[in-house]
């Protein structure tokens, strides 16, 4: 573990911080430096620090662990996102550099080449949110005409000061400098001379409406050497509601759209006004963010025209409402007939979709739930077939497809999961598939006529017949008394159909989850059927058989004749059925009435108990005619006994 002193964590609740909360070392950079060591960096209660490590903390001579500073590196505080990558030994960052967190920087540090970061005072960053970054080795292959210097990608959100807008507009953002970046000799030293900005719009294509906050990431770098074929795709949620809040869309970007923005017109302000526009005058040559060698008059012209006035602009590929992305992962896998893009996307409440694109249409194939909480990161391995998904609270770590939950030539087929194919007898992994076998698949139409009527005919049915001859879970339950029948579907795109005949309608009600709630009726046993229909394809799902217990007699014996005594009955009537038969049913008459009864009795009791304590006082009150309005009986002799003075003669 790597804790922080007492000392620090006092000096940090000193600053104003909470001690149970802020003041902790949280580890926000975990990278691999080379084979041997790990370089990493913790918030180290507001006081950010970095070590090389190799899982044991590298310590001096003294014994004392051996850090260095880590501003610029990671943030200070621990709710701040950053990003951070290490290519050629050289760590590239996004963060804040201050206590404050109101300075951000692109930074670059370790090497042996110069350190450089943005220039704070030119606005280039306004109030970033990083959330990923790329190395894209452009200068390969060597002798390649196209590309320059290897670049450095960088992704966040920040406030769109280009928008004169009443509200505070936020965009999405990529932003690249070259690798070989050293700097200028008199304008610009020690900062980035190669710092370009480009807007990323994720956008409705019928009204438009963006999906301007950025989440994450992914950069899908092609096989072998042409990095023109890159792709990035992005996870983007709005900061405005439209229907249903919490939407999000996934967009794709290619690098040609890239390369045409930082290839295109600048922007420029007004320093006055503050107020921004195109840039239409000539560009000084070399091109700004072309060379690593430009004179002081490009250089400052470098300064004012960072930012692109080309919109890198998509369309969603798959649009969730109700639901918030926040990460994604894509891996291109082989199948049968072609490649395709498998996209691994990460939600708020701790669940794992799994999409593809067929047809120019997503399909969620896969719904996993992993946490109780937001997924926070997917690392993906694709030599292993295996992805790493985090949380605040926990790592898991899940295979990339799992064939063997398909259990049918349907059922595998319908799935349209790129890694799955049928064999003829089972659902199996593409990647074991010898190169002359004849497995299939049909990611894009999931026409199971074709496949599954030839490999395995008995996996499906043209249409869905009754089966009461075939076995049935058999469920017996009390006269009238209700039971809730499940079917779960094995797929989303599927359709839930119930079979019954036609004596049973009356008694059932399907419930919004798709399961029946029936009712058992005397005397008769029926039968339920529940069918998935999908494409065509029609499976069995659930069977059950429903019958109601035999009443029970209880028989009184006068003489030789015997009278049957039947109970009585409680019917339950579910919404929206009519009650077919009139019932007997149990009444509570003679319980009221005795009730009435005890009730009354009660009452007269308490009345004269009241009378009995107060009749003194009430004698008292008639004497002295108090009670003008009441006739006055006549006393009893019996009740003034007490009050007479016996006289002996």
């Amino acid at each position: 573990t790597w804790g922080t002193p007492a000392g620090k964590r006092e000096e940090c609740s000193f600053k104003g911080k909470n001690l149970e909360t802020d003041c902790f070392n949280y580890i926000k950079i975990l990278l691999r430096l080379n084979g041997t060591h790990l370089y990493v960096c913790g918030t180290y209660a507001f006081s950010p620090i970095c070590n090389t490590s190799t899982f044991t903390m590298e310590r001096d001579e003294v014994g004392e662990v051996v850090m260095e500073d880590g501003r610029s590196r990671c943030p200070f505080n621990p709710d701040y996102k950053s990003t951070a990558i290490i290519v050629g030994g050289e760590l590239y960052t996004g963060t804040v550099s201050n206590f404050q967190g109101n300075e951000p920087v692109i930074y670059r540090s370790l090497g042996q080449g110069t350190a450089l970061k943005t220039e704070n005072s030119l606005k280039w960053l306004q109030d970033p949110v990083f959330v990923g970054s790329a190395y894209i080795e452009e200068s390969q292959p060597i002798g390649n005409p196209v590309g320059d210097d290897d670049k450095i990608y960088f992704f966040f959100s920040e406030a769109g000061k280009e928008f004169d807008f009443f509200d505070n507009t936020i965009v999405s953002r990529i932003a690249r400098v070259c690798k070989g970046d050293e700097g200028g000799e008199r304008v610009l030293q020690k900062k980035w001379t190669t710092f370009l900005k480009a807007q990323l719009l994720c956008s409705l294509p019928d009204d438009g409406f963006p999906f301007n906050i950025i989440q994450d990431m992914f950069v899908l770098k092609p096989m072998g050497d042409s990095w023109e074929s890159t792709v990035f795709y992005g996870v983007f949620t709005s900061q405005w509601n439209k229907g249903a809040s919490g939407s999000s869309a996934v967009c794709a970007f290619t690098m040609a759209q890239v390369e045409r923005a930082f290839s295109g017109r600048y922007r420029e302000v007004n320093r006055e006004t503050q107020q921004w526009y195109t840039y239409n005058h000539p560009v000084p040559e070399p091109r700004p963010g072309s060379s690593l060698h430009m004179p002081d008059k490009v250089l400052n012209f470098v300064k004012d025209h960072f930012l692109m006035d080309s919109v890198i602009r998509s369309a969603p590929l798959l649009l969730k409402r109700s639901v918030r992305y926040t990460q994604i992962a894509v891996h291109k896998i082989q199948g049968m007939e072609r490649a395709y893009d498998v996209l691994f996307i990460g939600t708020d409440d701790g669940k794992l979709h799994k999409a593809i694109n067929a047809n120019d249409k997503m399909h969620i194939i896969e719904e996993i739930i992993l946490f109780p909480e937001p997924v926070q990161h997917i690392e993906l391995d694709p030599q292993r077939g295996l992805l790493f998904v985090s949380s605040n609270s926990g790592l898991v770590e899940v295979p990339v497809a799992n064939c063997s939950n398909y259990l049918s030539c349907g059922e595998c087929v319908l799935s349209r999961d790129p890694y799955c194919a049928w064999t003829g007898r089972l659902c199996r992994d593409v990647r074991m598939a010898p190169p002359d076998s004849h497995w299939q698949q049909d990611v894009e139409e999931a026409d199971t006529s074709a496949i599954c009527n030839r490999t395995f005919p008995s996996t499906r049915s043209a249409r869905p017949v009754a089966s009461r001859g075939s076995q049935c879970q058999l469920i017996t339950i009390p006269v009238n008394t209700f039971r809730v029948l499940p079917c779960k579907l094995r797929s989303n795109l599927a359709q839930r159909r119930w079979r019954y005949s036609d004596s049973a309608s009356q008694f059932l009600y399907a419930t919004p989850e798709g399961n029946l709630v029936v009712v058992a009726q005397a005397n008769r046993m029926e039968t339920y059927e529940c069918w998935s229909e999908e494409e065509g394809f029609r499976q069995l799902l659930a069977n059950y058989c429903v019958r109601a217990e035999p009443r029970q007699e209880s028989t009184t014996l006068i003489g030789h004749s015997r009278t049957p005594h039947i109970e009585r009955e409680e019917t339950i009537i579910l919404p929206g059925e009519s009650r077919s038969e009139q019932v007997h049913t149990k009444t509570y008459w003679n319980e009221l009435i005795v009730v009435c009864a005890l009730l009354a009795f009660s009452l007269v009791v308490f009345s004269l108990f009241v009378i009995y304590r107060n009749r003194d006082h009430m004698k008292s009150m008639l004497k002295q005619g108090e009670c003008p309005n009441m006739q006055q009986k006549k006393p009893r002799i019996t009740a003034q006994f007490d009050n007479i003075d016996m006289q002996v003669p």
